[in-house]
């Protein structure tokens, strides 16, 4: 049924797992054809288990949309002179040790979005904008590995990005009245890092990474049990009855991750004028019992998990729709991938 339309894979390659969503377009709506997810054991394994994912996932194209991020990503927020978004990338690309550390200026892929009005900058006729550098031999090495895989990789983009789509397709096949003005935080929380995006009337405002994720919940809970890594993931993914010892265990950390992303919504708040009303979280962490409860305490705002495939029609004939329900909020930085090629 979907073969001969435009179909598109959004393939998330993390540091413990890669996920990929396939979205199709059948005429006016956007539909889940395929999604998988398999583990990784080490990180030399990953060009392996994309292979695998999709010998086995039942995909129908071969066209991805990948991301890059951590240590290959620089993000910088800066105030520029009124100017054509060709005229800004021009002044940024021409000197742009201003803006992108000097050894790496020359090595790094650089991007720039307008974030404000003139009216709205620190002086009259001032913009604020965002400038991202992604390292050009991560950007490669990428897709080099995706083409070995039998991949055709149709765009490679930044993590924190991707979320700000998935959110705005869901928000395109399930829209909600909101005030002008409408901030919300989306946060991503991964293996070893977390991303962040603040959009303000589904605009990125804001995006930055931390370097702490999901990892750091599991070695707290290694250390308090005594137990081998592979175990305490197993618990935290899963506490049953000893919820109360595993959030006792990760209170620690998880204060410090907190505390560490409210950074965020504090110079966000200062630098920009407003509030975020509301925070999404996402990521396999997401899924602790107490996370969300845990974290809105810390931010004083409402958190809640969210589910990106919420509203998306979904093939029920190749996709288990129980399955997707379960693993959705892992799912928000591959289908925001697919979505920025897929609704362009």
């Amino acid at each position: 049924m979907f073969r001969q339309r435009k179909s598109v894979i959004g393939l998330d390659l993390g540091s413990s797992s890669v996920k990929a969503v396939e979205i199709t377009q059948d005429k006016y709506d956007y539909v889940i054809t395929a999604c998988g997810q398999i583990d990784i054991p080490e990180e030399k394994a990953r060009g392996e288990a994309v292979a695998e994912l999709f010998r086995t996932g039942g995909f129908h194209t071969r066209r991805v949309a990948a991301a890059v991020g951590g240590d290959a990503v620089v993000f910088k927020f800066i105030s520029m002179p009124d100017m054509s978004d060709e005229e800004l990338n021009s002044a940024i690309k021409l000197e742009p040790e201003k803006y992108i550390p000097l050894a790496e200026s020359d090595e790094m892929a650089i991007s720039t979005q307008k974030l404000t009005d003139p009216t709205d900058g620190d002086e009259a006729g001032e913009v604020k904008v965002l400038v991202v550098g992604a390292k050009r031999r991560s950007l490669d090495e990428q897709a080099q590995m995706l083409v070995e895989a039998g991949l055709q990789p149709v765009s490679i983009s930044v993590d924190s990005f991707a979320l700000g789509n998935a959110y705005e397709l869901s928000d395109m096949v399930s829209p909600a009245l909101k005030e002008a003005g409408h901030t919300i935080a989306l946060v991503d929380i991964g293996s070893q890092r977390s991303c962040i995006n603040i959009l303000r009337d589904n605009v990125t405002f804001f995006a930055r990474e931390v370097p702490m994720g999901g990892q750091d919940l599991t070695n707290a809970i290694t250390r308090r049990f005594g137990i081998e890594t592979f175990e305490a993931e197993a618990l935290k993914c899963d506490p049953q009855d000893q919820v109360l010892d595993v959030q006792d265990a990760v209170a620690q950390v998880m204060g410090e991750l907190g505390n560490e992303i409210n950074l965020s919504f504090d110079f966000f708040e200062n630098q920009y004028d407003g509030e975020i009303q509301e925070v999404y979280l996402s990521g396999g962490s997401a899924l602790l019992p107490f996370l969300e409860e845990g974290l809105e305490k810390i931010f004083e705002k409402r958190t809640r998990v969210w589910n990106p495939t919420d509203g998306l029609k979904v093939q029920s004939d190749s996709v288990d729709v129980d399955v997707l329900n379960a693993v959705s909020p892992q799912l928000a930085i591959p289908l925001g991938l697919a979505a920025m090629v897929a609704c362009a």
